[in-house]
């Protein structure tokens, strides 16, 4: 996932845009399957068909940098960005700000003993540790 300039190539853009989704999708070809979705059906071909029809529901995550996002939307404000590796999904910063902070110099330095950033958007959410 090598960084994109701002005026990069759509197709780049475009697979950064779909990168959260497609770990998602590649961890029910594995066997994953998301505890909302109900009943996971025991064909592999219908079960990712059926992942990839609710994964298009999900709210989108915006690229920051790497494999680090945010989600995009109205209501998202102070969110915490996410580290995001299919479903390997933890918080990278309490915001935007904390983040820089955290990925571009010491995360240590800034972290407190009690962070627990609570993400507060639906399905990524549910990824992340209960607090």
């Amino acid at each position: 996932m090598a960084g994109l300039a701002r005026h990069g190539d759509p197709q780049g853009l475009r697979e950064r845009l779909e990168w959260p989704v497609e770990g998602i999708a590649l961890s029910v070809r594995r066997g994953y399957w998301h505890p909302t979705w109900g009943q996971r059906p025991e064909d592999a071909d219908e079960a990712l068909q059926q992942a990839q029809g609710l994964l298009a529901r999900v709210p989108n995550l915006v690229p920051v940098y790497g494999h680090r996002f945010l989600p995009a939307g109205h209501g998202s404000h102070g969110h915490p960005v996410l580290s995001v590796w299919s479903t390997d999904i933890i918080c990278y910063g309490a915001d935007l700000v904390d983040y820089v902070n955290h990925e571009f110099d010491d995360f240590d330095a800034h972290t407190p003993d009690d962070w627990r950033p609570r993400a507060t958007v639906s399905f990524w959410q549910d990824f992340l540790p209960k607090t």
